[in-house]
């Protein structure tokens, strides 16, 4: 059974449901969503990334939230906090903790990765007592880094880093980061 970790005004972050991967695989697994993550996965890559998910709440106490729209329970994605493990991640950025999204493609342009990413940090500055978050991405993805910067992130070009594991288009990885002190000033 899952659980709400988070509401917003129309949104539920919780844990796994069933039938979650099915509609991942259909809905979010999908070239146009997954253009800047290194492409579509396969199932099994799907299913460790669902355990991941899972495992991150044992481990650390916070993971990566799937995202319901509570006007329909429609799953439209995801929005969490995870751990930086990137082996070719700049030193200081090592096991540092970063935030992420992603939606599926007929909920884009509704403000919903906003609204999830806020209810995200606000569990982070608040109740986790986190003093920086993290975010990376890729020039290539104007959506991703712009919603950053209007979240009230910096960017930190000085942690920019080449990822072999993403293709020269979405290279170099592009760092963004917001402090506690930040995010309670605004």
């Amino acid at each position: 059974m899952s659980r709400i970790i988070a509401e917003t005004a129309r949104l539920r972050l919780r844990t796994e449901a069933e039938g979650d991967q099915a509609v991942w695989l259909a809905h979010m697994n999908v070239p146009d969503v997954m253009a800047n993550l290194g492409g579509p996965q396969s199932a099994e890559q799907v299913a460790a990334k669902f355990a991941r998910m899972a495992g991150g709440w044992a481990e650390d106490g916070f993971s990566f939230m799937l995202v319901e729209r509570a006007s329909d329970g429609m799953l439209i994605g995801h929005c969490g906090l995870s751990r930086i493990l990137t082996a070719c991640a700049p030193p200081v950025l090592a096991r540092q903790v970063q935030i992420g999204w992603l939606l599926r493609a007929d909920a884009w342009g509704q403000g919903y990765a906003r609204e999830a990413a806020q209810g995200v940090l606000a569990l982070a500055f608040g109740e986790l007592g986190m003093e920086m978050v993290y975010a990376q991405t890729s020039e290539s993805n104007r959506g991703s880094w712009g919603l950053m910067e209007r979240l009230g992130m910096t960017r930190r070009a000085d942690l920019d880093y080449p990822d072999p594991d993403y293709p020269p288009e979405d290279n170099p990885t592009m760092v963004y980061e917001l402090s506690r002190e930040s995010w309670d000033q605004s």
